[in-house]
């Protein structure tokens, strides 16, 4: 369902915020921080001071050590500069070769769950024995710190690497990277056997996949023929990260052992609102620059930061089973930001902003290939590589720091760096031993540990109180199964809740599951920002926690509009129908709206009528409502249209004016098909299921008919045009 992005009357903003995914750029905005600090009950845990954490991966040659473990970073602000800094480390027994085997990439997810990605980079790996098998995602338990299997990629290992000259079993090509998307609650994981990306759901089922080499969306089915080893130079993705509506994704086409005439690359492929690769729209984004020795090694890792810079961090491989140890390597691997350009097309361009990795030179090149912005306030605002030899000293005496380097944002090197030494042993040097990194959001998990608020729409009543409803999507993340909830709004300026702020759910609402809440609110001045408690109750009120949330008091006049809905026409010009229900809250008959165009340049709006930017009403009184359909051509899939909608009484001499931005649909493609779900232009299964869903928890989307209800007419409706298909 389109929403409209922003509405602003002249003196009034109202928000209906969702979002349409583009098979272009589009504006690069603020990036998002979404990981959240675990929960861990073990005490060498909880002796952490309550801030951020870095959760950071290893190779290990034996189970003395974790390959896993979670570092304190709450003492940043004060934490020496250039030098080791022993802060505390937490790692889980379970977290070790044996149970595990080697895991590179690793993710939090917004209830602090921790995953990570079997690996077979380093110099000898192996797999755990958990699973006991190649391919495998680990989740472990925010609370417990128990890891268990999360999902199982198709992994054929190569038999001609059984084993390491060791003796320790290899379990070659694995996985690469992962990322978990909070707002689609979906983890993306590439895969080195076969080149490809899979769309996992928070409950571990793989849903689909997207294959760069061949642009195809498809299941998660082995690929018929794929045999055994990694997917070729080229068509080998690793890094993987969400951002602004897209899957960014690298390229692995050469290294230090495979030099190429071709650079290694950032791509990007759009992604709908179920979180299902748009086949079509993927698109270069950056060709990575060679070094001086006319080569570049793969980006292991991408992260976005907050004011919307990339940042893509390199490591240096020798073959495409193990990590660089001789020659230069792994002294060639950099840490590479780039900024988003409107002017220049939406490109991305390097940042002026110079990230000199290890060794302590200004041009230093020891990234290990992980990445994340910290998203906290100066002086903590940091961006942090792993990195080797960030202090080398001789092997055995030392120092030898080898880990997480802590950089300022705006760019720096070692001396104005955090240091922190991975396995907290800085006599000798742990070559190539090095592996990612993932941060959690600023502040404490407490800040939030209930319920998530998203999909907020807040508008005036129209029964003349004064009163006005707000209506969002409440996800259940309390742990415990909830039968009540309670308001209690901050009572400056008469703040209440109307008739009660006592809610009982109508069926209990499971821990992680969502639901759509309505709550109507009375006092305040148009533009303040009134404040309230919701607290999630079990059903005998013998356990509860609460969240603070916040809203902006709307002035109720000119007008309103809700139920949007778009459709693409079908006669392939890419123009698209906007339909909308809006309110009059002008005092006095309504007789007629125009629609002048604001952004971007080009766009037309078609009433129908006689003269196309007039819309004619019946009239429709005050406190009335009526349907609007426009018509809008010129916009580029994924662009933000603009335009004033005015409100004109019978002579013409009395009006207001509200902004109405939406956000433009890939209609250029094909034509919508309502029953495609996922937007994949395919009908099966998993269209089935998402229409399940939304008819559940009474999406608008589901509502077929747009009668406002959820029945018998809606499910007939959209097995009506399942059956027909798509045009």
């Amino acid at each position: 369902m389109l929403r409209a992005l922003r509405i602003v009357a002249t003196t009034v903003a109202f928000f209906s915020i969702s979002f349409f995914t583009s098979s272009t750029l589009g504006d690069v905005g603020p990036g998002e921080c979404d990981g959240e600090r675990p929960q861990f009950e073990a005490d060498e845990y909880q002796i952490f001071g309550g801030g951020q954490i870095a959760v950071g991966t290893q190779w290990r040659q034996s189970d003395a050590q974790g390959v896993l473990n979670v570092y304190d970073l709450t003492g940043q602000t004060t934490a020496p500069l250039g030098v080791d800094w022993p802060t505390n480390i937490y790692t889980h027994p379970e977290w070790v070769r044996s149970t595990m085997g080697q895991v590179f990439g690793v993710a939090l997810d917004d209830r602090g769950n921790i995953y990570a990605a079997h690996t077979a980079i380093y110099f000898q790996d192996g797999i755990g024995t958990i699973g006991g098998q190649p391919g495998q995602v680990y989740i472990i338990d925010s609370v417990t710190g128990a890891p268990t299997v999360f999902a199982t990629l198709p992994n054929n290992s190569d038999p001609v690497i059984a084993a390491s000259p060791f003796g320790v079993a290899e379990s070659y090509p694995g996985l690469g990277n992962l990322c978990f998307d909070v707002d689609k609650q979906m983890v993306y994981v590439s895969n080195f056997e076969d080149g490809r990306i899979y769309r996992i759901d928070a409950s571990g089922t793989c849903l689909s996949t997207w294959d760069h080499a061949t642009g195809i969306v498809s299941d998660c089915s082995p690929e018929p023929g794929d045999g055994e080893g990694a997917a070729r130079l080229g068509e080998r993705v690793w890094a993987v990260q969400t951002f602004n509506g897209r899957v960014y994704y690298s390229l692995w086409v050469e290294d230090q052992d495979a030099p190429s005439y071709f650079a290694n690359e950032v791509w990007s492929v759009a992604y709908n609102a179920a979180g299902e690769f748009i086949a079509g729209t993927e698109q270069l984004e950056i060709s990575v620059p060679t070094l001086a020795s006319d080569y570049s090694n793969p980006v292991a890792d991408i992260a976005f930061g907050p004011a919307g810079q990339m940042m893509l961090a390199e490591r240096t491989m020798e073959t495409d089973l193990t990590t660089g140890r001789f020659n230069t390597a792994p002294h060639a691997s950099r840490a590479l930001e780039y900024v988003c350009e409107p002017q220049q097309g939406q490109t991305w361009l390097p940042s002026p902003n110079a990230f000199s990795v290890g060794g302590g030179a200004s041009n230093s090149a020891d990234s290990a290939g992980g990445c994340d912005y910290s998203y906290a306030a100066a002086p903590d605002d940091r961006v942090w590589i792993t990195s080797d030899a960030m202090i080398l000293g001789t092997p055995g005496i030392g120092p030898n720091v080898y880990g997480i380097q802590g950089l300022p944002q705006a760019g720096g090197n070692v001396a104005s760096s955090i240091l922190i030494d991975m396995d907290a042993e800085i006599l000798q040097q742990d070559k190539s031993g090095i592996g990612s990194v993932e941060v959690s959001c600023p502040g404490l998990i407490q800040d939030d540990p209930c319920a998530n608020i998203t999909n907020e729409e807040i508008l005036c009543d129209l029964d003349n109180s004064g009163n006005y409803t707000l209506t969002f999507d409440l996800t259940n993340k309390s742990g415990q199964d909830v039968a009540h909830l309670l308001v209690l709004p901050d009572n400056a300026a008469g703040f209440t809740v109307v008739p009660s702020g006592l809610i009982t759910l109508p069926s209990l609402l499971l821990d992680g599951d969502t639901t759509q809440i309505s709550i109507t609110f009375s006092g305040g001045l148009p533009g303040d920002e009134l404040c309230f408690t919701l607290s999630l109750n079990t059903a005998d009120f013998e356990e509860c926690c609460a969240i603070e949330h916040c809203i902006i008091v709307p002035e109720c006049v000119c007008a309103q509009i809700h139920d949007e809905s778009v459709e693409c026409s079908a006669d392939g010009t890419g123009c698209f129908t906007y339909t909308f229900d809006v309110d009059n809250l002008f005092p006095g008959d309504i007789y007629h709206s125009f629609f002048v165009p604001i952004s971007p340049a080009g766009v037309s709006i078609d009433t129908g009528n006689i003269d196309p930017s007039r819309w004619d009403y019946p009239p429709m009184p005050y406190l009335g409502t009526e349907t609007v359909t426009l018509t809008i051509c010129g916009a580029m899939p994924g662009e933000v249209v603009c335009f004033l909608m005015t409100m004109h009484n019978a002579g013409l001499d009395e009006c207001c004016s509200i902004e109405v931005c939406i956000i433009a649909p890939d209609c250029v493609n094909g034509i919508e098909c309502p029953a495609d779900c996922n937007g994949d232009g395919q009908l099966d299964f998993f269209d089935i299921s998402i229409f399940l869903t939304e008819f559940t928890s009474q999406d608008a989307r589901a509502d077929m008919d747009n009668d406002g209800d959820w029945n018998f007419f809606d499910v007939s409706a959209f097995l009506s045009l399942y059956a027909q298909g798509c045009p």
